[in-house]
């Protein structure tokens, strides 16, 4: 019980450590484009729009009758193919204009 609580608490801590500043950078780049208020409607509901999807999904595959374990591969196969594609798409993006140079600058 004692390693479970301390584990927690690591993920918890790590998870902060990296959704925090990424939560800062989005609203800052939010604001940029929109609004303080408007950026933060669009991050909930997109936040909330994707849990509704994949408990959607969860519950397909628990109801398909799929072990436990596969689920988590799956899980962790769509995570990291879904952030392969995020990587190749910035890259993309940055061949084309360099964003980044916006973040920082006063709202257009």
């Amino acid at each position: 019980m004692a390693l479970a609580a301390a584990l927690m608490v690591v993920v918890g801590a790590l998870a902060g450590y990296f959704v925090v500043p990424m939560n800062a950078l989005l609203q800052h780049r939010g604001h940029v484009l929109l609004s303080a208020g408007h950026s933060i409607a669009v991050q909930n509901f997109n936040e909330n729009l994707s849990i509704l999807v994949m408990l959607g999904v969860y519950a397909l595959l628990i109801a398909a009758d799929l072990h436990i374990q596969t689920i988590i591969i799956l899980f962790g196969l769509f995570v990291s193919g879904t952030m392969v594609l995020v990587i190749l798409r910035h890259r993309y993006n940055q061949r084309q204009f360099d964003w980044t140079s916006l973040i920082g600058q006063a709202k257009h």
